[in-house]
């Protein structure tokens, strides 16, 4: 679950793209992967332009969309295009905390644990564990509970879901839930509202009002059955 920072890495980003046809539910794994990769590192002009490429074919594939990922859409490729030193900018007083004036990183233990490293963290990586996931082999220098992270595996429990599963194995429906009902639908609206607050760039901005319309209907979706 790490993000590309080298030209082979941005390959496998391409080869990733999801193909959407306009019948497809955007409550896709390999739309958790795109966007887990856009917050967990700042940005190369290689992976910017593959991400609004990507965002570009999806609006042209789709007859119609819900009207917030069609806008979402549309900033992710409206600002794909701004130099990258910008974007790395945006990228640092968004997501790093740098200074008291900007947004918490997107960490879920800052937004409803009341600090770095709370129970909630414990709790991700142990439902990480659960899944059959193991977090220190993702390459990643983040907690358990960055954003990037969380959503990189809820992409992987919905492929594995895809696939024939041990019955002695933890339900990964089950997982799906409780990291969606628990977590990421739980956090999510809070971190969005804190980065609109901070006039963020129309890139980031459309990439997060993506992200809590991904979220909020695979939330939705799962609810009716449960």
């Amino acid at each position: 679950m790490s993000s590309p920072d080298t030209e082979s890495e941005t390959d496998d980003l391409r080869s990733r793209e999801p193909e959407i046809r306009s019948d497809e539910s955007p409550v896709d794994p390999r739309v958790y992967r795109v966007l887990g990769e856009q917050f967990l590192s700042r940005p190369s002009r290689e992976q910017v332009d593959a991400v609004g490429r990507w965002a570009r074919e999806w609006l042209a594939a789709a007859e119609s969309l819900p009207v917030e990922i069609e806008t979402a859409l549309e900033r992710i490729v409206s600002g794909s295009e701004t130099d990258v030193e910008t974007l790395r900018t945006a990228y640092t007083h968004l997501f790093r905390g740098i200074s008291e004036s900007d947004p918490d990183p997107p960490y879920e233990s800052m937004y409803v644990g009341g600090g770095f490293y709370s129970e909630t963290t414990t709790e991700i990586r142990q439902g990480y564990r659960w899944a059959g996931v193991d977090v220190a082999a993702t390459g990643s220098n983040e907690p358990p509970d960055h954003l990037g992270l969380e959503l990189q595996f809820l992409g992987e429990l919905l492929a594995m879901d895809d696939a024939e599963t041990d019955p002695d194995e933890p339900d990964l429906g089950d997982a799906e839930w409780w990291l969606l009902d628990e977590h990421l639908a739980e956090w999510v609206p809070t971190l969005h509202a804190r980065i609109r607050q901070a006039n963020p760039h129309e890139y980031y901005a459309g990439l997060l009002d993506l992200t809590l319309a991904i979220v909020t209907a695979h939330h939705d979706r799962l609810a009716v059955t449960r």
